[in-house]
């Protein structure tokens, strides 16, 4: 009797797929409550082979990561207090409360620099829980449909019902998604926090379209996003000190984390998106381009007429990153902005 073995290998989708064989005769294959795929085969069967079963399972896997992503779930509750961080379309944005203004939304959120971004939430909606995930998730239908305008087309033009209606919604409960003949697809209004790469691919899931993103990646995002969970009690004091990457944690001196938002590509100076791994750079334990913002005087500040150039001395300056990437140019051999000669 041979021992059983077992070898990992890689799929068209990119997931890895572990392959394990023993004295059985037959192919098969499930997927574990942690989202793994595994091939179980008779010795000697070929990663070829293996692969074919995959391709040939891949509706029934998606339906089965689907129903793991949805009965297994690890949803966090947030804080409402000032620096919680909600995440929208991937990228973090810190809580702020602030006072009631009538020309003001209940809830909106500002995207001030590179790695500033804020949602601020009127203290009139803050103070009680239940009115504030009602003001925040309906905030989040409103974002995700407004994506949705803009591009779900580019998605349902694969399908043959190109003018299908695309929605978001607060009601849903037990499912991410639902796809209706007649009322087309509906995204349950928390997959907004989704990045948009993994957003795409989970409107590709559901229409049946090839694979576009890390299916496991997409699974354990989803494990993983905010559903309206909220206390007033007061958050426990970080443990990691303030110079860690406030998106990937990393400590000074190391690389980030693969999709990290605060990470720039080490080519071109500018936030990495679908890069090479070759490209990532390494965290210093302050913001991308703050350095050169303190070298070259560039802060601003909110002067009478909105927007004002200011000096570090002045009440309410901060490092004006807009125009650090105006004016300057990518430095490739010392990896910083440069001013031009």
């Amino acid at each position: 009797m041979n021992q059983p073995q077992e070898r990992t290998i890689t799929a068209r989708s990119g997931n890895p797929v572990t392959i394990r064989t023993t004295d059985r005769t037959t192919l098969d294959l499930y997927v574990t409550t942690k989202a793994d795929i595994v091939v179980r085969a008779p010795h000697g069967t070929t990663d070829t082979a293996a692969l074919e079963l995959v391709e040939r399972r891949r509706t029934w896997i998606y339906r089965r990561l689907a129903y793991i992503a949805e009965n297994i779930p690890d949803h966090p509750t947030l804080h409402l207090a000032n620096g919680e961080i909600f995440h929208l379309f991937g990228r973090p944005y810190k809580l702020r409360i602030v006072p009631d203004n009538s020309d003001s939304k209940p809830v909106d959120r500002f995207h001030f620099t590179p790695g500033r971004n804020e949602i601020h939430l009127h203290r009139s909606h803050a103070i009680n829980p239940d009115k504030a995930r009602r003001t925040l998730t309906q905030f989040y239908a409103r974002q995700g449909q407004e994506w949705l305008k803009r591009h779900g087309a580019h998605i349902t033009r694969f399908t043959n019902n190109p003018d299908m209606p695309l929605t978001t919604s607060t009601r849903l409960r037990a499912n991410w998604t639902t796809h209706h003949p007649t009322r087309g697809i509906t995204l349950h209004w928390a997959t907004a926090q989704l990045p948009t790469l993994l957003l795409r691919e989970l409107l590709h899931r559901t229409l049946g379209l090839h694979t576009i993103a890390d299916t496991r990646k997409l699974d354990r995002t989803l494990h993983t996003l905010w559903t309206g969970n909220l206390t007033t009690a007061t958050p426990a004091t970080p443990t990691l000190p303030d110079d860690h990457c406030p998106d990937c944690l990393a400590p000074p001196h190391t690389f980030h984390a693969d999709h990290c938002d605060m990470a720039r590509c080490a080519f071109t100076g500018r936030q990495r998106y679908g890069c090479h791994p070759d490209c990532n750079t390494i965290w210093t334990g302050k913001y991308p381009g703050q350095e050169e913002c303190e070298e070259y005087g560039f802060y601003w500040h909110i002067g009478p007429n909105g927007y004002e150039q200011c000096s570090a001395d002045d009440p309410g300056a901060d490092h004006d990153f807009n125009r650090l990437y105006t004016v300057c140019t990518w430095d490739i051999a010392t990896q910083r902005m440069v001013l031009p000669t």
